[in-house]
């Protein structure tokens, strides 16, 4: 059975219909998250290290740990975000799956994970997720995670319509509008996408979904229980705004 959040990887417009736009909507850099992995990978003796990066999106964080000399593999329940990542990183064994109910038959040194567990809303499949990662390491392997912050994703839900416009090319563009606002532990969002191009009707669509940030105190419990017995967290990396944890847990 699919589950929600692998639905939502599967219908919403920025990650299928837009997923050639999505490098250009987000567009925070790189290096300084990869580096950090790189970093706590080499301190451990573990370079070059297996990498799964589960949630791979389009690639780009694959693509600089690859060329930082390790072996990384793809996984990612959007098959047009994991085509995009597959052509990136060509040397790569692409996956298209759920991380609610991955089964990945090799051992890694390292899974990394950024922003995907936010679209977990439930218990369980929060619990499967993270259990489904912490499985896929090898014995001392590390799991690096992405998070949003609850209390500081509560403050920026303001319900204020952000809008970004990007250029795709031969006149053609991509305007994308966001509004977020907070109820009952979980962030709800609603986009909408006004794609133009020259000579042609403007085309629109929308989609709505709810994303369940995380606390320290779950974070560290569900890491616990999946069998991790060192988790550390602090401030995200690489990251524009401040409601993001970069938690690395072995």
């Amino acid at each position: 059975m699919t589950s929600a959040s692998a639905k939502t990887s599967r219908e919403r417009p920025f990650y299928s219909l837009h997923a050639d736009a999505y490098d250009l909507l987000i567009n925070d850099p790189v290096d300084s998250w990869v580096d950090a992995v790189h970093a706590r990978l080499s301190s451990a003796g573990r370079w070059p290290a297996s990498v799964l990066d589960a949630g791979c999106g389009t690639g780009r964080h694959a693509a600089a740990l690859i060329a930082r000399g390790h072996r990384v593999d793809l996984v990612d329940a959007s098959a047009e975000l994991l085509s995009l990542a597959a052509q990136r990183c060509p040397s790569a064994r692409a996956l298209l799956a759920d991380l609610c109910t991955l089964q990945i038959p090799s051992a890694y040194d390292a899974v990394t994970c950024r922003g995907v567990l936010n679209d977990m809303i439930t218990d369980q499949d929060r619990m499967s997720a993270v259990q489904h990662l912490a499985e896929s390491l090898r014995p001392g392997g590390l799991l690096f995670l992405d998070v949003r912050e609850a209390q500081a994703s509560r403050q920026r839900a303001d319900g204020v319509t952000r809008t970004r416009r990007v250029d795709l090319g031969d006149g053609a563009s991509l305007t994308f509008h966001a509004r977020s606002t907070w109820r009952h532990g979980t962030l709800h969002v609603e986009e909408r996408y006004d794609l133009a191009r020259p000579g042609a009707a403007g085309q629109r669509s929308s989609y709505a979904f709810a994303m369940r940030p995380w606390t320290e105190s779950e974070l560290r419990a569900m890491l616990h229980a999946s069998g991790l017995s060192s988790v550390e967290i602090s401030a995200g990396v690489g990251r524009r705004t401040a409601d993001r944890l970069f938690v690395v847990a072995f």
